[in-house]
């Protein structure tokens, strides 16, 4: 039986990120914990994160989403202890002292690195358009990292192409709540999110499975299996960037939703 090589090692082994990288990491840590467990080992989400950091260097920038939507309900935001609605990763990153909390309370991040204290200056209103955390990662010439899952299933980026070019299925609402400020004080705050029109009922196609087909066709993502069970992908932003704004523009964005075409 070959020798086990842990993740980060068999990860440094590709080659698709390096130093001095700036990477949005999106997982699902299920199947890799579960292959671990096959070999008799505990997954320690530490030395995950641990190996990513020594991948990329001082010199990287590490991104792991924090999302939390209860804001649209009216629940108060505080970075400190409102909970990170997607997955044990983010989480893990976000418990480590190493790591810090972005201020938007729909679009957090917990950010580790160079760009770091830029990061966390971010003040933007908006979700996803100009000026946020997502158009930062262009201007850095970023990467998506996704472990565990389909390779476009956790690309939030995409929202920001659809609302640089503009979409018809989708249009800017506002939400406001409480928010904890630097002074430890609750003040009420405003905030806007691209959403999505329901009276034309946009709905993704399997994960945009056919954008993610042209653009690994394209050579534009790459694909691995980790030990032939874990799904793991890397992309420029660039290059997604470039891929949903064509499908917007030249496809009326059918490689990724289907949705009514009148109000």
């Amino acid at each position: 039986m070959a020798e086990f090589v842990p993740f980060t090692d068999w990860l440094a082994e590709q080659n698709w990120i390096g130093k001095g990288d700036c990477v949005y990491v999106v997982s699902d840590m299920l199947e890799l914990a579960k292959t671990y467990r096959e070999q008799g080992i505990r997954l320690d989400l530490n030395h995950l994160i641990d190996g990513i950091q020594q991948i990329v260097g001082r010199e990287g920038t590490l991104l792991f989403p924090t999302f939390n939507w209860d804001f649209c309900k009216g629940v108060g935001f505080d970075s400190h202890s409102t909970p990170v609605r997607t997955g044990a990763l983010s989480k893990k990153a976000l418990a480590r002292k190493d790591f810090d909390r972005t201020a938007h309370p729909l679009y957090s991040f917990a950010v580790w690195g160079m760009h770091r204290e830029e990061l966390l200056a971010n003040a933007s209103v908006d979700s996803f358009g100009s000026g946020t955390i997502f158009e930062k990662l262009y201007k850095w010439n970023g990467k998506i990292l996704a472990i565990g899952l389909p390779a476009l299933q956790g690309a939030s980026y995409i929202h920001h192409v659809e609302q640089m070019v503009g979409v018809p299925y989708r249009y800017q609402k506002e939400f406001t709540a409480d928010y904890m400020n630097e002074a430890g004080v609750y003040e009420r705050r405003t905030y806007r999110m691209y959403v999505r029109d329901l009276e034309m009922d946009p709905r993704h196609i399997d994960g945009f499975r056919p954008l993610e087909e042209l653009m690994r066709s394209q050579g534009k993502i790459r694909t691995e299996f980790y030990r032939d069970a874990v799904p793991c992908h890397v992309m420029q932003i660039m290059d997604l960037d470039e891929a949903v704004r064509k499908d917007i523009l030249e496809n009326d964005s059918q490689n990724m939703y289907v949705y009514r075409h009148t109000r």
